[in-house]
């Protein structure tokens, strides 16, 4: 009595019997060669800020904050993490879940107006609701990761400039974040961390308005 042969098998052409063994002996796992799809591992992130809604102040000064720069190597989405002085590491199962750049901007912008030093902050694409301003911030980040041991590294220089190009710079500064620390693990962690590291330069710069 001659075996009975799997669906698979009567497909095979007979023209090559040492393939169609071999098949034939994959026909108990269900003839399907192909892997079995697995879940995506990747993880989206965004900064944030407890800031959001807060009420502006009606006397503070109105700014426009350009577009912030950041530095070549941190304009991809994945999360970044320091091995070392020359080495970093792309986490791409780690990613923004907006441009680096529109985060931190987002962010500064709640922060400003919540620590009273901005009655308004209009961004790129924003709606005009402030078509006249006070000041012009300009913002370029150096750098934002995680680092060895824990560590975090955010560095921003800033600078503040009036509209009237007679008056031209009105303050500066080039800011470093310290004392903060993620579990060197997870990456939520990093972007809690990172979050702080933004508000911490938001009252850096509201320092400056408030002084104007």
């Amino acid at each position: 009595m001659k075996p009975r042969l799997s669906p698979c098998c009567r497909r095979l052409s007979p023209r090559s019997p040492g393939l169609w063994a071999a098949l034939c002996v994959l026909a108990s796992t269900g003839c399907s060669l192909l892997p079995q799809a697995q879940p995506d591992p990747t993880r989206f992130y965004v900064l944030s800020t407890t800031a959001a809604g807060a009420v502006p102040q009606p006397n503070a000064p109105s700014v426009h904050l350009r577009e912030v720069e950041l530095t070549d190597y941190l304009k991809g989405r994945p999360v970044i993490v320091r091995r070392g002085d020359n080495e970093i590491e792309f986490r791409e199962f780690a990613r923004w879940g907006e441009p680096l750049d529109l985060g931190i901007a987002r962010v500064l912008r709640e922060e400003l107006v919540a620590r009273g030093a901005a009655s308004g902050v209009r961004t790129p694409g924003s709606h005009r609701e402030h078509p006249k301003y006070d000041a012009v911030l300009s913002v370029r980040v150096l750098a934002a990761e995680g680092g060895p041991h824990g560590a975090v590294n955010f560095r921003a220089t800033w600078e503040l400039s009036s509209p009237d190009a007679k008056v031209g710079i009105l303050a500066r500064g080039d800011f470093r974040a310290s004392n903060l620390h993620w579990d060197g693990k997870t990456e939520a962690s990093l972007a809690s961390q990172l979050s702080q590291a933004v508000a911490e330069l938001a009252a850096d710069i509201s320092a400056a308005l408030l002084k104007k």
